[in-house]
């Protein structure tokens, strides 16, 4: 995706934070600020959309926080502002993240009306003892109730699952239920990461975790879905057109309290502060340039993450060296010995084998002391 771009809101509000979540996003909040916040989001996509001047936008996503907190009016104003300044929302992927607890079939109809396209539901899970120890204010009910209303208007539909916490889950049950109530093309599966709080949610051992995972990736397979990056799964066709962004390097504009962007042409990238009241007075935003260490780090992270890998002929375009001029080849040769990784020197694709895929974190640490600059 050498040239292609895309737009993140992030929309910081939500009535409760989920026990597990370390995303930035506030629980007290006034209608006032939602509408404040929404026009300020709208006037920094015009006075910044010149940074992604020559790149060809595929994608935009509504990202949070919770962005079901705002109103149709916000979405109506997205979309005249989108067209204003010549985006073709029908040429993307424009996507919006949905806790099922929060809506109705008149926002719904109405995120169509806007050119939204894709809708991300917040399931996590589909068991009410695991959604309370998760610490969510959705309920089994609430995804009974209003995922089919996503279904009627919407054929592309992805959901969140989380694995790694809840006892005695009950896996292929939950997600044969959530897949009766929507037809879904995309599901992202998260291992659990605890944060640093008192009341979050115990983890599992890793041997609940690793049982729960495969269960995900057994019931997914028999669905036709593939495993295209390592959290991520989907129908032919129906990858995230946005996260490859991130994982490909291309560019993104991101705006909003705790947003961050990265533009690939310029290689600078910014970032709002995590204040609300800071970005409502259009303040806060930094900007700065990774070292070439960290530009290296980044593009290995994120680019052998993805199945396709990543194509080592683009390199000198982008770090103005050859490959294994900044990266050891003894040690990507060992790792392919090894079975780790798998190298097509014709090609010049480098990516991880499944196996690799499951070792991803020891693979990019010797990676990483493999670098040279």
């Amino acid at each position: 995706m050498n040239n292609f771009s895309g737009i993140y809101f992030h929309i910081p509000f939500c009535p409760k934070k989920c026990l597990y979540c370390d995303f930035f996003s506030v629980t007290k909040f006034s209608e006032s600020a939602l509408e404040n916040y929404g026009k300020v989001l709208l006037n920094e996509l015009k006075s910044r959309f010149n940074e992604l001047s020559g790149t060809k936008i595929v994608s935009v996503y509504f990202g949070g926080g919770s962005p079901s907190m705002m109103n149709e009016n916000f979405f109506q104003k997205f979309a005249e502002s989108a067209s204003k300044l010549g985006i073709n929302l029908g040429c993307c992927e424009v996507t919006v993240e949905v806790n099922p607890a929060d809506i109705g079939e008149s926002w719904i109809k109405n995120l169509k009306n806007c050119g939204v396209n894709r809708i991300s539901l917040g399931v996590q899970a589909f068991d009410d003892a695991v959604l309370a120890e998760m610490g969510r204010r959705t309920t089994v009910s609430d995804m009974q109730k209003n995922i089919p209303l996503f279904a009627k208007y919407f054929d592309n539909i992805s959901c969140d699952f989380i694995y790694g916490l809840g006892k005695n889950r009950e896996i292929n049950q939950e997600l044969t239920k959530v897949f009766e109530l929507a037809p879904l093309k995309h599901l992202s599966a998260y291992s659990y990461s605890r944060p640093e709080r008192k009341n979050a949610p115990q983890l599992l051992n890793e041997d609940e975790t690793l049982l729960q995972e495969k269960e995900i990736r057994d019931f997914l397979q028999k669905k036709g879905f593939s495993r295209y990056e390592i959290s991520n799964y989907s129908l032919k066709g129906f990858e995230s057109r946005h996260n490859m962004l991130y994982w490909t390097y291309g560019s993104w504009l991101g705006i909003g309290a705790g947003a961050a962007s990265f533009i690939r042409k310029t290689g600078v990238s910014s970032r709002y502060a995590d204040d609300i009241g800071a970005f409502i007075e259009s303040d806060g935003l930094s900007s700065f340039k990774l070292t070439l260490q960290e530009r290296l780090e980044e593009f290995l992270l994120m680019g052998l993450r993805v199945k396709i890998g990543i194509n080592i002929k683009d390199f000198k375009e982008l770090f103005g060296k050859n490959f294994f001029e900044l990266v050891s080849e003894k040690v990507v040769s060992d790792l392919v010995s090894e079975g780790f990784l798998d190298f097509d020197k014709v090609s010049g694709i480098l990516k991880c084998t499944e196996k690799g895929s499951d070792f991803l974190n020891a693979i990019l640490i010797k990676l990483f002391d493999g670098i040279k600059c």
